[in-house]
């Protein structure tokens, strides 16, 4: 497999890379993908399937905030202080030849991992929940399986999209998080409303970017018994990219598509 590690970016871009890589993986132009990654300012990404009014558009025009529509399902994230995951892979990937949730569960044990690589002590759980907080437009709000949870809060979230030929799975992992700046980002919601979210900062000691992508890296290697090889974005996928972030990912058709 190949590592891709990113600085920040803008959000139309990082979520244009996203999908040219996957396209690339999923072609065989390139080998299956772990993309971490940043964003320049906080931005605002909603799931392919919802609704653009449950997003507070005045409020994040007033504060500068992007808002794009991601390829993958969920609902709303406010990316700020994260570190964010993409993973790409084809469907004749030995590691991720099973279905939806066999591949989110072999991913949430890597991410769950690496945490643990890092001195801290997450666990997944991989309890089917169903009708709570269903309707609810946060994605961290939303009960899913294979949740990654620290002191008994939600810390990373993640959405899939799968194609005939493989799929893409996009993630945060919380380093921080502030429930009052997502109330306001979206329409609906009080900050006791996300109590069930947490942070890497609960623990004792502030934990950055940099300090989650070697034991993911790590991670990554052991439970799936590989090597993974630093790279960058070939030039197809930064072609792609920039053409996908111009003609999609930046447009008013795309991202109130719904």
């Amino acid at each position: 497999m190949r590592i891709i590690t990113q600085g920040a970016h803008q959000a139309f871009f990082n979520m244009a890379l996203d999908e040219a890589i996957s396209e690339a993986v999923r072609q065989n132009l390139s080998p299956a993908t772990l993309r971490l990654y940043q964003w320049d300012r906080p931005s605002v990404t909603l799931g392919y399937f919802q609704k653009i009014s449950e997003i507070n558009m005045p409020y994040c025009i007033e504060k500068g905030y992007p808002v794009v529509r991601r390829a993958t399902g969920g609902r709303a994230i406010l990316h700020d202080a994260e570190l964010t995951y993409s993973l790409s892979s084809s469907k004749n990937f030995p590691l991720f030849k099973g279905s939806l949730l066999e591949n989110y569960a072999v991913i949430s044990k890597a991410l769950v991992c690496g945490l643990n690589h890092a001195g801290i002590k997450a666990q997944v759980s991989f309890t089917r929940k169903r009708g709570l907080n269903q309707r609810n437009p946060a994605c961290f709000k939303s009960v899913s399986f294979g949740e990654v949870m620290l002191d008994g809060r939600k810390v990373i979230g993640s959405a899939q999209r799968r194609y005939h030929n493989g799929f893409l799975q996009q993630g945060s992992v919380l380093l921080n998080f502030h429930p009052r700046e997502l109330c306001n980002v979206l329409n609906a919601g009080k900050e006791e409303d996300f109590n069930g979210i947490g942070s890497i900062s609960n623990t004792d000691r502030e934990v950055s970017f940099n300090d989650l992508t070697g034991p993911l890296k790590e991670a990554f290697e052991k439970k799936l018994n590989i090597k993974l090889i630093s790279d960058r974005p070939s030039k197809f996928e930064l072609s792609l990219a920039g053409e996908l972030e111009e003609k999609k990912y930046s447009t008013r058709e795309w991202n109130f598509l719904r």
